[in-house]
């Protein structure tokens, strides 16, 4: 405190110089028309991390080698059951064991820490396992009525936790559907303070053409619409997006194209609020950037949601639908 007149002048320039520096260190002002940021990113965070498990991640990451080595819906049969499926570093593919303990009614398949090729790393640090139960023409089912089931393990957790769980069961052959099934998907709360994640997703795949995926879900505190594609022989690039309500307001984002990299999908999504575009969020293997036209968003929650909106519907499709794409029907 200054009580001294001739230090007046030197008191008001340092209370001068200190608003500035106040000023120039604050947080840009956010931009984006939403009621309760703090509390939309939190939810949006809650979702994510139900949805970015390391475990989700992995089993996604194992589903094309299984699919190259003859581990999915078409050839699955009982001598699979008790057998678990482990990576071959060397040879970067799958290959059938049998491990003590290994639940006879069911295919487990053993999951890895990721490398930033988005493969099992070198080491193969396992973090749990994914058992599979399956209902097919080779184990006494209709071959117009296929079902599988994933349960997913983090064998970190005390006693094993179970971190997902989803089953998909194709509808009897419907020559002009082509290929159409439904998934049913739980996510459980992974930390304290965690959801529970519930989503229904329908899907259809047209003969000779790609999968399309269109759901309704639930979780965090509210309810929201989600709709995807997945490479195949007319395109080799996924789309995402998802829809909900906010305190009143709509939000929704439509993606472009989305390609792999280094275990996550990378492209653009743009963000609309009440019917308005309100900014394009782009992501690499290497992070992620918000722009409105060609102005980059700085404040830091509106960073935080903007990604999560991109994230979370990217989440949904690279690590639920992916994988049943890719087991439960080779349409890739």
């Amino acid at each position: 405190m200054c009580l001294r007149r001739p230090f007046a002048a030197v008191c008001l320039a340092a209370a001068s110089f200190a608003a500035l520096a106040c000023k120039d260190t604050a947080s840009p002002a956010s931009t984006l028309p939403l009621k309760n940021l703090q509390d939309l990113a939190a939810q949006l965070d809650t979702i994510h991390a139900g949805l970015s498990t390391p475990q989700l991640k992995s089993f996604s990451a194992m589903a094309l080698p299984m699919l190259a080595a003859g581990f999915d819906i078409h050839h699955f049969d009982s001598t699979f059951l008790g057998k678990t499926v482990e990576w071959n570093s060397l040879a970067r593919s799958v290959f059938l064991t049998t491990r003590p303990g290994t639940s006879s009614q069911a295919l487990r398949v053993t999951l890895y820490a990721l490398d930033n090729t988005g493969l099992p790393s070198p080491g193969k640090t396992e973090i749990g396992y994914a058992y599979l139960q399956f209902l097919n023409e080779h184990t006494g089912g209709r071959a117009d009525s296929t079902y599988l089931r994933v349960t997913l393990f983090d064998d970190r957790q005390p006693s094993g936790a179970v971190v997902a769980d989803w089953m998909v069961w194709r509808l009897p052959a419907d020559v002009a559907c082509g290929q159409c099934a439904t998934i049913s998907a739980g996510i459980n709360p992974i930390a304290p303070g965690g959801r529970f994640i519930s989503l229904t997703i329908p899907y259809k795949i047209p003969v000779g053409g790609d999968g399309a995926f269109a759901g309704t879900s639930s979780g965090a505190g509210f309810g929201f619409v989600h709709s995807a594609t997945l490479p195949g022989p007319m395109s080799t690039a996924a789309t995402a997006g998802w829809a909900f309500s906010w305190q009143g307001d709509s939000i929704r984002t439509n993606s472009g194209p989305l390609h792999p990299s280094a275990g996550v999908l990378a492209g653009a999504t743009d963000v609309l609020i009440n019917g308005v575009q309100v900014a394009t969020v782009s992501r690499t293997a290497t992070g992620a950037a918000a722009r409105n036209g060609t102005v980059t968003i700085t404040n830091p929650t509106d960073r935080r949601v903007l990604e999560r909106l991109f994230e979370i519907p990217a989440d949904i499709a690279d690590n639920i639908e992916w994988p049943t794409f890719v087991i439960f029907f080779c349409g890739c």
